[in-house]
């Protein structure tokens, strides 16, 4: 047997202490960071592991197109977080000026850990710190028990929301590729991560990305339970499933109706879509159907609060500072005893009320209600917005074609949402906020819409100039 020579055994010992070499470099590198931050090393991590993931099974030039979005979204997040870290105060709690509300869900959080290290804090912080009134949320509790474990970490904790957004966008990804087409979901996936309230929300330390990935949850499980390609698929799917039912209404209170509605709604949807007929007759009957529903005691003295509680919802962000539009008739936004008159309007009334509430989640801010800078810098995105709206009913339509199953449960989950968002909002920039809760699944549903139409545009000019060729042959 031929030995090695000098020259390639001492290559060899050079290679092997090269990479024994870096390794103890990223050892150190990464023990020295877990030291100081472990929050953002336990992060730096899981972003491998997802990028990992929705790499898989993809041609090369895919690949490198998903890995490049990845990269590049998780690069300008972090420079976002290190920015707040390094303006802000050592002695003082800070965050975004867009999150204003997160930054309160942080100092709370931080009482609470201290409280449960054994540390005294004074009983103002303390009353404040377990009220469980307006604005409470179990994602308190998800944020102190991350740094009760892993340190104080006010800056590494806005990290935990990047990752929950990532995670949707990449699932998703995942899910609409096999419905719709890698160009859809590539064209998806960049709305996603780059929309810019989408990535402003994403850096805060809101409740909203957690709400969000807990709707994914759910939907992607109803998915798996029913397409699943083995019983453990399917067991996971539905371990999903209840996970996101258990904790959603903690979050957010309402949001196990919406997540029930929403599924319930996709379902139903898929098993009508199945024949044109049933559609159609399903499409001209809910109408009447809904009107015969609400005539009858049982479910007009369930439907009827819930409306009630949600008009008083938006009555209370109209008369919060900021910019608000109103939906109902003057009447109601009298100083005294408004709720005694919202139990005196009208099914008239509350028609009016729908019809605006839902042409103003799709319509505001229109240009001419911008005030402020801010406002007049979101814009653009308004315009975005009103085209990814237009493309997602082609989407709507064009998807029933390709995945009815899938396009039923997004387009479910946007309806619903869509209508709790509209119903109880009352004031511009929590609207908006409150509706990027829907848009990542609007997102897909226009991705898919682009495409199509792009792909009928292209299929029209082939088709007239094959035309044009047979006649100027003939």
């Amino acid at each position: 047997m031929q030995q090695p020579t000098n020259y390639e055994s001492g290559r060899s010992v050079d290679l092997t202490e090269h990479i024994f070499a870096w390794m103890v470099v990223i050892g150190l590198v990464f023990g020295i960071g877990y030291a100081v931050s472990p929050l953002t090393v336990l992060f730096l991590g899981s972003v491998v592991v997802l990028c990992s993931w929705a790499r898989r099974g993809l041609s090369v030039r895919e690949r490198q197109w998903v890995l490049g979005l990845l990269l590049f979204a998780v690069a300008a997040r972090l420079l976002l977080v290190a920015l707040l870290f390094l303006t802000a105060d050592p002695f003082e709690t800070k965050s975004f000026f867009w999150d204003g509300d997160g930054l309160y869900l942080k100092q709370r959080a931080e009482w609470i850990r201290s409280v449960w290290l054994g540390n005294q804090i004074v009983p103002l912080d303390y009353d404040r710190a377990f009220f469980r009134g307006y604005g409470w949320t179990s994602y308190i509790y998800v944020i102190a028990y991350v740094q009760y474990w892993l340190g104080e970490s006010p800056y590494g904790i806005h990290l935990l929301n990047v990752f929950l957004s990532l995670s949707v966008a990449v699932v998703l990804y995942r899910l609409v590729r096999k419905a719709y087409g890698k160009t859809a979901a590539l064209i998806g996936l960049a709305l996603s991560l780059f929309m810019p309230t989408l990535l402003l929300w994403s850096v805060s330390a809101l409740k909203e990305s957690l709400y969000v990935f807990l709707i994914m949850l759910g939907l992607v499980g109803t998915v798996t339970v029913v397409r699943g390609p083995s019983m453990t698929r399917r067991m996971l799917g539905l371990c999903a499933v209840i996970i996101s039912f258990a904790t959603i209404d903690g979050v957010r209170f309402g949001g196990e109706i919406v997540l029930g509605a929403g599924l319930a709604g996709g379902l139903f949807g898929a098993v009508t879509a199945r024949r044109l007929w049933v559609a159609v007759l399903v499409l001209a009957l809910l109408p009447f159907v809904g009107y015969r529903l609400m005539q009858t005691d049982v479910v007009y003295s369930r439907v009827q609060p819930q409306l009630q509680w949600l008009a008083l919802q938006h009555i209370g962000h109209v008369k919060t500072e900021g910019n608000a539009y109103k939906l109902l008739d003057e009447r109601f936004y009298a100083d005294a005893a408004r709720d005694d008159l919202i139990a005196t309007w009208t099914p008239t009334e509350q028609l009016r009320y729908f019809v605006k509430a839902t042409a103003s989640f799709i319509a505001v801010p229109l240009p001419w209600q911008a005030r402020s800078t801010t406002e007049i810098l979101f814009l653009p995105q308004q315009i975005i917005w009103y085209l990814m709206v237009l493309f997602a009913v082609v989407g709507s339509v064009s998807g029933l074609r390709r995945d009815p199953f899938v396009t039923c449960m997004l387009l479910a989950i946007v309806v619903v949402g869509s209508v709790a968002v509209a119903l109880g909002s009352g004031n511009i920039g929590t609207m908006v906020r409150h509706r990027d809760t829907v848009v990542p699944f609007v997102v897909w549903l226009s991705a898919g819409g682009a495409v199509a139409t792009v792909s009928a545009w292209r299929t029209r000019e082939w088709r007239r100039n094959l035309v044009y060729r047979a006649l100027v042959r003939g």
